[in-house]
């Protein structure tokens, strides 16, 4: 890779470093302005016939406030865990908080998300923010892999003494003599501007700090991604 190209993305790793830095003040700002919304939208109610179409309409306001409030309340408990200090964690319950937060924030635009939990708790031991932070990689790799239309499978399943999550796509998928290039910092296929080549490096990196792997598995179409964690004992 070329100078120019590094430099480019070491700029962009930058900005996302400055907007995790203002990401606090942002959530402390937005939810003042959300006390204020939904105390205003509920004294209004208040005042209003049930049933009326103002209350309705008022009653709109109140509802989309408070969907809002709730997005940026998982978002500020995402930015906030530590990332040092591991515990017993429910893999399934890391997982679906993640799918959640996705569906909130409107990362699939116009790609089919499912998602499909094990029964079992299958409890690992690590790093929630971590944990978390590697399967938004994959989410996201996999929604900017994906054309308007597709879809995208989360699978959190148990082979053995291992936690397996499986991201699936619909996308053009990887040449196999591409999966290792796939996982080196600053590599990426996206030709978009969203790409910043670290995701998937971050991701598998989050893997082995956990005794695990991350691999590209073989798949008739589209990419498929194995992220795999010991069981705790």
């Amino acid at each position: 890779m070329d100078a120019g190209r590094i430099d480019e993305q070491l700029i962009r790793s930058g900005r996302m470093v400055a907007i995790g830095r203002l990401t606090p003040a942002l959530i402390h700002e937005l939810n003042n302005s959300l006390l204020v919304l939904l105390g205003i939208a509920d004294l209004e109610l208040s005042a209003l016939s049930p049933g009326s179409k103002e209350y309705e309409r008022m009653e709109t306001v109140r509802d989309a406030g408070a969907e809002i409030r709730d997005a940026v309340s998982q978002l500020s408990s995402f930015t906030r865990a530590p990332l040092e200090g591991e515990q017993e964690l429910p893999l399934c319950d890391i997982a679906e908080s993640v799918v959640s937060l996705v569906r909130r924030l409107k990362l699939p635009r116009e790609v089919e998300l499912t998602e499909h939990f094990c029964e079992e708790e299958l409890l690992i031991r690590g790093n929630q923010a971590l944990l978390s932070q590697a399967l938004l990689h994959l989410l996201t790799n996999a929604f900017q892999s994906t054309p308007p239309g597709g879809a995208v499978t989360l699978v959190v399943e148990r082979d053995g003494t291992d936690a397996v999550v499986v991201v699936t796509d619909s996308g053009p998928g990887f040449e196999h003599s591409q999966a290792e290039r796939l996982f080196e910092p600053f590599s990426t296929t996206q030709p978009d501007r969203y790409s910043s080549g670290l995701g998937l490096a971050a991701a598998r990196a989050i893997a082995h700090r956990h005794g695990g792997t991350l691999e590209l598995r073989d798949s008739e179409s589209g990419a498929c991604f194995a992220l795999r964690i010991p069981l705790a004992n």
